[in-house]
């Protein structure tokens, strides 16, 4: 096992690869449950999470698939799978959005007898037009469970649940912004405890790999070599080839020039900034140099993009 970093103390590279992404948190369903319930989930291109509030259920892919989710667990599925979740394994389902719907007109479904659950469900969208290794690290199910109860994941649940409590003037805003903090709240918990040895996510927990990739995150732009990214990581040239070839698999100006893409892609989708400027920005050098960048990767130029937006 690799030597962790504190990275409360270093660029917040996970917070940054996620803003880039432009990754939003939403929560689709929230309600009093009545056994018997269940719902099923269609597949999605994006992670979805359930949170167990009270009363402990089940989540799986089939009905020899189950996964038992104690009360005060999280299940998260990074790839969006369809699934069901119910309170035993076996149940009818409803489609997920019917019940949805019903908690929205306020006539919730499963109120038939002592409520036996509360249970809050949630998506995390990204633009899926840029891919970051992230969440190709993920396996395809996530359980978090032993969580305290004065801990920060849970205190967030808390608030994301009391806000939601407020009778019909929730800030759905509100709920939304809590839902991506609870994301990277679950997201830095696993990388605290993750024992993979490749990957993104054991790129985060090496303290080398992160090291190296702080700098980058921090200063995209910055004219990059290897000598000089490996004497401000504190390795030699050779090494850090090394290890971003077996953490990560791919070789260190290879991450930084995706990197620089992709931060690219974002600016040019999500800003007004001119082309010069971004290009300026990340160490292209010139304009030119960046639409063909840009070209090779998403296979349009930035003006066609913005171009597109606009329409």
């Amino acid at each position: 096992m690799s030597e962790r970093l504190n990275q409360q103390k270093s660029f917040d590279v996970l917070g940054d690869v996620l803003e880039t992404l432009h990754f939003r948190g939403s929560i689709f369903f929230r309600s009093d449950l009545a056994a018997p319930w269940g719902m099923s989930l269609e597949k999605s291109p994006f992670p979805k999470f359930h949170i167990a509030l009270s009363g402990e259920c089940y989540v799986g892919a089939d009905a020899n698939d189950a996964v038992r989710v104690q009360e005060q667990d999280v299940i998260m599925l990074p790839n969006g799978s369809s699934h069901w979740i119910s309170d035993q394994p076996g149940r009818d389902l409803v489609p997920s959005s019917i019940a949805g719907d019903a908690c929205e007109l306020n006539t919730p479904l499963f109120q038939e007898g002592k409520i036996t659950n509360r249970l809050i469900c949630g998506v995390i969208q990204f633009d899926q037009e840029m891919s970051h290794p992230i969440f190709d690290a993920l396996p395809s199910v996530m359980l978090f469970t032993g969580l305290s109860s004065s801990g920060p994941i849970w205190s967030m649940i808390n608030l994301i649940d009391t806000e939601m409590n407020s009778a019909n003037n929730w800030n759905a805003g509100v709920v939304d912004r809590l839902a991506e903090v609870l994301f990277i709240q679950l997201m830095n918990h696993y990388v605290s405890r993750v024992d993979d040895s490749t990957g993104f996510l054991a790129a985060l927990s090496d303290r080398r790999v992160y090291r190296a990739l702080s700098l980058i995150h921090k200063e995209p732009g910055l004219d990059w070599t290897l000598s000089l990214l490996g004497e401000r990581s504190g390795m030699s040239k050779a090494t850090l080839v090394r290890r971003f070839q077996e953490v990560l698999g791919v070789a260190p100006m290879r991450y930084i020039s995706d990197w620089r893409v992709m931060k690219a892609y974002n600016l040019v989708k999500y800003t007004v900034a001119p082309l010069e400027q971004i290009a300026d920005s990340l160490g292209f050098s010139s304009s030119r140099t960046l639409t063909r960048a840009f070209h090779r990767h998403y296979e349009c130029t930035p003006s066609v993009l913005r171009k597109s937006i606009a329409k």
